[in-house]
């Protein structure tokens, strides 16, 4: 599956927020609310999805950005209190961790992957989690999930702001990492 230079420049999307999370389960909604958010921006260069988990079908949303944000609830005692931004790098021993610890069905490394195989092509990606107190069955945020959310988003619009080319990874770069 290749796209050509035309559909590429037409459809290309600078920078794709995806916030993934169960919006019934209280604090794991933070990535769906911080897609919403990032949406409400209504700018151009920006796309935000809000899901609920993800998909292989995300593929061809990450075939057509520069750069991608996966955003995601933390309950692991390694997010402490603070805002983790990290990047998801094909090949990189931290981004193996990065799937074993997660418990969704696909995971950001698992997307790149099969991004990389069915397009030849990988945008800087990286994973931010936001720590939260719990997964219980509500609709309401807690405190230390709201402050999470401000935070994620006022990082994503720095993120917006600084990185202004697209650094796509050369094949030839994750070919010998992979």
């Amino acid at each position: 599956m290749t796209r050509s230079t035309a559909t590429q420049s037409v459809n290309q999307v600078r920078f794709l927020v995806i916030g993934y999370g169960n919006e019934l389960q209280g604090d794991d909604a933070v990535g769906p609310r911080v897609a919403e958010i990032v949406a409400s921006w209504q700018l151009t260069a920006i796309k935000s999805l809000s899901v609920r988990q993800l998909t292989p079908e995300l593929v061809n949303d990450i075939a057509d950005a520069d750069y991608v944000i996966f955003v995601d609830a933390c309950s692991d005692k390694s997010c402490a209190r603070t805002l983790q931004l990290d990047p998801v790098v094909i090949g990189d021993r931290s981004s193996k961790t990065l799937a074993a610890k997660d418990t969704h069905q696909c995971n950001p490394l698992l997307l790149l992957r099969l991004t990389r195989q069915l397009y030849n092509r990988v945008p800087q990606a990286w994973f931010l989690q936001v720590p939260i107190e719990s997964f219980e069955f509500k609709e309401e945020l807690s405190s230390t999930t709201k402050r999470g959310c401000d935070r994620a988003v006022r990082t994503i619009e720095q993120f917006i702001r600084n990185y202004r080319q697209p650094a796509w990874i050369a094949p030839e770069t994750y070919a010998k990492s992979a």
